[in-house]
């Protein structure tokens, strides 16, 4: 038996639907809870197995790739083999089929995501990452992309050998913003301005 909702919420709810059917500017931004429903720990669960005894903010830093940078890429290549077999959750295609449908409409929908995985794109949305992508990698010396080649997706992540730029010869760390690290200006300037423009701002 489904509970009846208050008067109130049931005004609230209604006053909700006229803004996001009224509005021609929606900015959405998401983060850690959307993914947790698809079974990806966050940021700040507890680690497990050998990395239970670190804290994640230890090894997401540009000091701490300096110092050790065998064990933070170890931890990122174990990070990615948790995650590689999510799917999407209702509320990632909710947010995609939404994007998608008012394309031919007065809508505009900006999603903008702190998460560092591809969960909105592998539902069909366009998304702008201010954290980076869990999935790309650069040199951390010179800072060109670097994409693995000739190897399945499974086996990548299972080896945690450090790689060298062929540019430079500096370690290849992940893509990522770590603490300490500024935004990417581009993507900090898409949700800046979508956040500033927007009749109506979810988060």
């Amino acid at each position: 038996m489904v509970a009846e909702l208050s008067t109130q919420l049931v005004a609230q709810q209604q006053h909700a639907v006229k803004l996001l059917t009224s509005a021609k500017r929606i900015c959405i931004l998401t983060g850690a809870g959307i993914s947790a429903e698809s079974g990806i720990p966050t940021f700040r669960d507890k680690q497990t197995g050998l990395w239970e005894n670190y804290r994640a903010e230890d090894l997401a830093s540009p000091i701490a790739f300096d110092r050790d940078p065998k064990m933070v890429w170890s931890w990122y290549q174990w990070r990615r083999q948790l995650v590689q077999d999510k799917a999407p959750n209702p509320a990632h295609l909710a947010l995609a089929q939404w994007q998608q449908s008012v394309k031919q409409s007065h809508q505009h929908i900006t999603i903008i995501t702190q998460n560092v995985d591809d969960l909105h794109e592998q539902a069909g949305a366009q998304v702008t990452h201010l954290h980076g992508h869990l999935w790309r990698n650069r040199c951390h010396q010179c800072d060109k992309p670097y994409k693995i080649e000739g190897i399945n997706k499974e086996n990548q992540y299972a080896n945690d050998e450090l790689i060298t730029c062929p540019h430079c010869a500096g370690y290849i760390r992940p893509d990522i913003v770590w603490f300490g690290e500024a935004l990417p200006v581009e993507a900090w300037q898409i949700a800046e301005q979508a956040a500033a423009s927007c009749e109506v701002f979810m988060s």
